[in-house]
């Protein structure tokens, strides 16, 4: 059985629950307690010294980094290479974008949502994280005016990262509706089979 470890308001946590929903793949969600601290003690630690959520055990596999997991999963449980392809040149373009989740992405979108759950542990202010929120959906609503996914010309795990922070935006004060083109990848990743909310609610098609 895998499992998930991670709370279920987890962004990082919900990028590997997709993904895992999208493959229709069974899994548990073991739920940690963030703010008791469950995650910087045993028995997590043992599962991610570093402390960070999440961590997914596959019976006797256990991985960290939601970005880690998401190769994983694709590796393992999609022979058809369809969200991380197997050539060389396909990979790549995947890689940069789980790049770019891990540092723009983060550092804007995801720090908006963790500024409104942890406001003492996010020293930046609203405005400067609002800015470099800006910042990159500018950037990718000029890339998605030509294409519909971000990576390839179908949906990757790369696709999966960045929607995870990005679909937040909105429920955590921000405008994303001004990009219009990010607006539409969104709504396209929505109506994916499998596609489900932070909540494991499925989007309305309506």
């Amino acid at each position: 059985m895998i499992r998930v470890h991670a709370t279920k308001a987890s962004i990082n946590g919900y990028k590997v629950r997709l993904l895992l929903a999208m493959l229709r793949q069974p899994y548990e969600l073991v739920e940690l307690d963030m703010y008791g601290g469950e995650h910087k003690r045993e028995p997590f630690l043992t599962l991610n010294p570093f402390g960070q959520m999440p961590a997914l055990t596959d019976g006797a596999f256990t991985i960290a980094d939601s970005h880690a997991c998401l190769v994983y999963l694709a590796r393992k449980y999609d022979p058809s290479n369809t969200w991380l392809p197997a050539g060389a040149e396909g990979e790549a373009k995947v890689a940069e974008w789980l790049s770019k989740s891990a540092n723009e992405v983060h550092q804007g979108p995801w720090m908006k949502r963790a500024k409104i759950r942890r406001p003492d542990a996010i020293k930046l202010s609203n405005e400067e994280i609002d800015a470099r929120c800006d910042h990159i959906l500018k950037l990718m609503d000029a890339w998605l005016a030509k294409r519909d996914w971000l990576a390839l010309e179908r949906p990757t795990i790369g696709d999966v990262s960045c929607f995870g922070p990005i679909s937040m935006l909105k429920v955590s004060g921000y405008d994303s509706d001004k990009w219009p083109n990010v607006t539409r990848w969104l709504e396209r990743i929505k109506a994916l089979p499998g596609a489900h909310d932070i909540d494991g609610n499925a989007f309305s098609r309506g």
